[in-house]
Formats: structure tokens, C-alpha cells, sequence
């Protein structure tokens, strides 16, 4: 159980980021949210930041962040991109999800250490699309391998904090509504989301952040850069 500690989470206004926000503040935890919109709750320290921009992110946390010291931090924030053939994608498509899914991430860890913020434990969202490709995925699946390893080289190199990836599993979220609506005879990969969606058998928000909650005890056992499947441990 969390409670009382100070938390940061980026991607909070919606989704998987928003449920744990609002989940992790009903045990007197002090929220700290970065985001593309305004969290609004009185209880909640967020602030409003475009990713697409990452240069503006470690000025927007030194307006959000007042403490030395977070217990938790989740790196939550990102995006699909379109489904599409590989051959079909531009350069500024590559070019926008890499500052998204992973430049963005790495302006909040830098600032972490820059300023000498002390941390228990970084928890990075990623997928099992860091994993391995699926035709059509090229865009998820090369920000989400990079993000992975983005984690990783810093718990490599900063020994003074905890970093772990975890994989939470299919949410029902935008993403979903967007993967839904891809034709699945151009890009057959989709038709398995369809059915799981077709059929409830996409988990909530709330309940993927209960059960990421539920293993924060069992995450910080893990050594660091330690990749982890939630649905499985």
C-alpha cells in the first residue's frame, strides 16, 4: 500500500496516468502531474506541458516540482501513432513519436538528476511492443523498443536510483478506439485487438492502475533496468 509519499506521473490527463493520479491521492499521497492538459483537481499538483516540445519540459517541472525528494515516479505519457505499412511512414512521423515516447522521458530523468532528486523507484510504462514488431507497428514498436532502452542505460549509469519497465498489458483507452477503427484486411495484426475489444476483454484504466499498485511492493524487489510483465508476476 502507498501512502503519504510524493509522486510524479507524466500522461496523467487521461488513461492509465489519470487512474493512478486519482487512485494513489486517496491514501494522502502528494501528486505531482505533468501532462498535455491540466489534471483538474484541487488536491493535485499538475501542470500542462506539450511533449511534442521537449525542450520545454525541464522548465515546466521546476515550476511543478518543489521537494528533493520523490518516492515514486511513473513515466507514463505517450502516444500509438498511426497503424500503417512501414514504406508508408514520413520522417516527421518517426520523428515526432521519438520525441514523445522517449526524448520527453529523458528531459524528466535528466532533470531528476540535475537536480539531485532523490527517488525510490522509476517506473517506466512500456509494452510488449518493445519487444518485437508487428506489421503495421513499426511506429509503436520502434518508440516503445527505444523508450525500453532508455530505461535500461540509466540503470545502468545512475546506480543511485531504481528504474523498472513494466509492461501493464492492453488498456482500454484511445489507443484502443484508434486501433479499432484500422482496416484489418490492409493490416491483419489489428483483428485480435478488434476481437478482445469486441468482447470486454480489455482491462479498465482503473483496473490496470490497481493491479501496477498492487505490485509496487513486489517492482522495488527487482533489480534495477529489470523489464517486468505485471499480468504475469
Amino acid at each position: 500500500m502507498i501512502k503519504r509519499k510524493k509522486i510524479l506521473i507524466s500522461g496523467a490527463s487521461s488513461g492509465l496516468g489519470k487512474s493512478l493520479a486519482l487512485k494513489l491521492l486517496k491514501k494522502n499521497n502528494l501528486i505531482h502531474c505533468i501532462s498535455r492538459s491540466i489534471l483538474k483537481n484541487k488536491n493535485i499538483r499538475s501542470i500542462k506541458c506539450n511533449f511534442k516540445n521537449p525542450k520545454n519540459i525541464q522548465k515546466k517541472l521546476s515550476i511543478l516540482i518543489n521537494t528533493k525528494k520523490l518516492d515514486y515516479v511513473f513515466l507514463n505519457a505517450g502516444i500509438l501513432g498511426d497503424i500503417k505499412n512501414i514504406y508508408e511512414i514520413k520522417f516527421k512521423e518517426l520523428l515526432q513519436i521519438l520525441k514523445i515516447n522517449v526524448m520527453a522521458n529523458k528531459e524528466i530523468l535528466d532533470f531528476i538528476i540535475k537536480e539531485k532528486i532523490k527517488v525510490r523507484l522509476i517506473i517506466g510504462i512500456s509494452s510488449g511492443a518493445a519487444l518485437s514488431p508487428k506489421i503495421g507497428w513499426y511506429l509503436y514498436c520502434y518508440s516503445k523498443s527505444a523508450f525500453k532502452f532508455l530505461i535500461e542505460s540509466y540503470a545502468l549509469e545512475d546506480r543511485q536510483r531504481k528504474y523498472i519497465n513494466i509492461s501493464p498489458g492492453l488498456i482500454k483507452t484511445k489507443m484502443q478506439i484508434k486501433i479499432c477503427k484500422v482496416n484489418e484486411k490492409k493490416i491483419p495484426s489489428v483483428k485480435k485487438f478488434k476481437m478482445l475489444n469486441r468482447n470486454n476483454k480489455v482491462p479498465s484504466p482503473d483496473d490496470v492502475a490497481d493491479n501496477l499498485i498492487d505490485k509496487i511492493k513486489k517492482l522495488k524487489k527487482f533489480e534495477s533496468g529489470t523489464y517486468i510483465d505485471i499480468r504475469r508476476k
